[in-house]
């Protein structure tokens, strides 16, 4: 399959209608796929790890409302091979997301589609594809929502140069256009960020809700202090990254980073995104670390969601060669 193949399946896609209400689970679905192998690499997913993204994406972007389980296994097998965990094909025939779930359902892309997204803008040029059976008025909305938005500064030499090898000389580094966000202000949203933590972990003895943790508000206006779909996110408002997460993961599931504390505990080797270091968000944390701005961490303590917050977090370290950041529980770097 070459490109021009994919695209005309991606144009081809049976959307069914109710109506004049088209069903845009299958595009959906593959945008999130696109998404998540620019992130991690991987082209291989669980039902249990698509379920809540899908269900939200369909949710905000298809007339038609269908639960996530109908794209997983009504995907064109073309594109898309769904399984049971131990191998067997899943049948193109209704599933439930029980029966998905109860029976360890996973798919992945296969591998033409896979050789096609690894060329020069090879998932963006998909991505449009598919962006063509929405509404322009919500293609942009949707880009964010995927985390497909390219990078102004994508260009294959720099994707290809080499990774430098140096603890902090990394040039040239592009840097956030709202870098120049006073550092006043950043640091006084920091300041309300951690005293409304505060607050919520007393409320909540311990563990916060992922649900509580959506409505903050800075002199009355609302701010995100996260980002479900992402571990790494920088609000509109600010310069440089504000929080970090780490999702739970039950002890049999794979992570899709290994974030983890060096044996002292009190340095979190925290992931690159990705392992381009001019990536948006790797760019958000390193403006953090050099401007020693403090964050705060979640991280997932079961599989409802519950988060244990950590705040305040310096970045101290960086390690390109290793694509991750040292964070600090005792203050920031020392000049």
């Amino acid at each position: 399959m070459d490109e021009n193949g994919l695209h005309e399946q991606l144009r081809q896609l049976q959307t069914k209608k109710v109506g004049a209400q088209p069903a845009l689970h299958k595009p959906l679905l593959l945008l999130w796929l696109f998404g998540r192998y620019l992130d991690e690499r991987s082209s291989v997913t669980t039902f249990a790890a698509a379920e809540a993204p899908l269900d939200h994406l369909i949710d905000r972007f298809s007339l038609r409302k269908v639960p996530a389980s109908q794209p997983f296994w009504e995907l064109e097998r073309t594109l898309w091979t769904p399984l049971t965990g131990d191998g067997s094909p899943i049948a193109e025939t209704p599933r439930s997301a029980k029966w998905l779930r109860d029976n360890g359902a996973r798919g992945s892309l296969r591998d033409e589609v896979v050789n096609v997204l690894d060329e020069p803008r090879g998932v963006f040029s998909a991505a449009d594809v598919l962006y063509e059976h929405f509404a322009p008025s919500v293609v942009d909305e949707l880009r964010s929502a995927v985390r497909l938005v390219p990078p102004v500064f994508l260009r294959p030499a720099v994707l290809k140069r080499e990774t430098p090898t140096t603890t902090s000389k990394l040039s040239p580094t592009p840097r956030s256009k709202s870098k120049e966000v006073p550092i006043a202000f950043e640091r006084s949203v920091r300041k309300a960020v951690f005293k409304w933590l505060e607050d919520l972990a007393a409320q909540n003895g311990g563990p916060i809700p992922f649900a509580q943790l959506t409505n903050f508000t800075f002199e009355d206006t609302r701010i995100a202090v996260l980002n479900p779909q992402s571990g790494i996110h920088k609000p509109a408002k600010l310069g440089s990254a504000l929080s970090i997460k780490t999702v739970y993961r039950r002890p049999t599931e794979e992570r899709p980073y290994e974030d983890e504390l060096d044996g002292s505990g009190r340095i979190l080797r925290y992931k690159y995104r990705g392992e381009d270091p001019l990536h948006s968000d790797n760019v958000a944390l390193r403006n953090a670390m050099e401007r020693k701005l403090p964050l705060f961490w979640l991280k997932g303590v079961d599989p409802n969601a519950n988060y244990e917050a950590h705040f305040p977090l310096w970045l101290t370290a960086e390690r390109p060669e290793e694509h991750l950041f040292e964070v600090s529980f005792d203050g920031p770097p020392q000049d």
